[in-house]
């Protein structure tokens, strides 16, 4: 009988020991996962014009891009901020943004395709205003494969003219794998990030464009024409 109870409380004893090591591993694994999701990163996308709305200046589209750096210095908040070419190539920005403390500011591209890149990059503008958001003329699915490329070229290399580096990270409403891929095998960047959950407000709207079909809502074949 003292052997069936010396062997239960073996037993016992195993099963607690394992138990309260079990629970200490689930701690600290919930720790460990806690602590990796405590990341934030704040991202202002740059347009040097808004021809939708007339009392969108570019004096006001700038002056809130300064209000943005206030209120991030002044609550301690790091951030990228994303330039569009046109944006990229006013002085203004360029001398308010190179002023930014590189370790909590980080400049980025912003990939939508503005009439100064277009042209820049040799190729005829086809849009009605010098950005047009409609996705055959604002975005890289407007363009065949080559021209995605060249576009990307000119904007890299204008890009590290003014800043000394290649951008690490890219942001778009919605970015096509051909360009998305290039950028990254050749410039290197780490990051994208893209929008794709507006719904119906946009020439570019994800959900009912014919430029949505990456995210086409049916097993049925796609019989418009989808970008590659």
């Amino acid at each position: 009988m003292k052997k069936i109870n010396s062997f239960l409380l073996v037993i016992l004893t195993l099963f607690l020991f394992n138990s309260c090591a079990n629970t200490k591993e689930n701690k600290e694994e919930n720790k460990t996962q806690k602590e990796r999701l405590k990341i934030v990163n704040i991202i202002n996308f740059i347009r040097l014009c808004e021809p939708r709305e007339d009392e969108i200046t570019e004096e006001v589209l700038y002056e809130t891009v300064v209000k943005q750096v206030e209120i991030m210095k002044k609550y301690k908040l790091g951030g990228t901020f994303f330039l569009q070419y046109d944006a990229l190539m006013d002085s203004r920005y360029q001398q308010l943004l190179k002023a930014l403390p590189a370790d909590s500011f980080e400049i980025g591209a912003w990939w939508e395709i503005p009439q100064p890149l277009v042209e820049n990059a040799g190729y005829k503008w086809r849009g009605r205003y010098p950005w047009d958001w409609h996705a055959d003329v604002g975005f890289a699915t407007g363009y065949s494969p080559a021209e995605r490329e060249k576009l990307a070229d000119v904007y890299m290399a204008d890009f590290k003219k003014i800043f000394g580096y290649y951008p690490k990270s890219i942001g778009s409403w919605f970015i096509d794998v051909h360009t998305l891929n290039y950028i990254y095998e050749e410039y290197n960047i780490i990051a994208s990030c893209n929008c794709k959950d507006q719904i119906g407000t946009d020439g570019y709207s994800m959900w009912g464009g014919y430029w949505n079909q990456a995210y086409y809502p049916s097993k049925k074949k796609c019989v418009h024409a989808c970008p590659k």
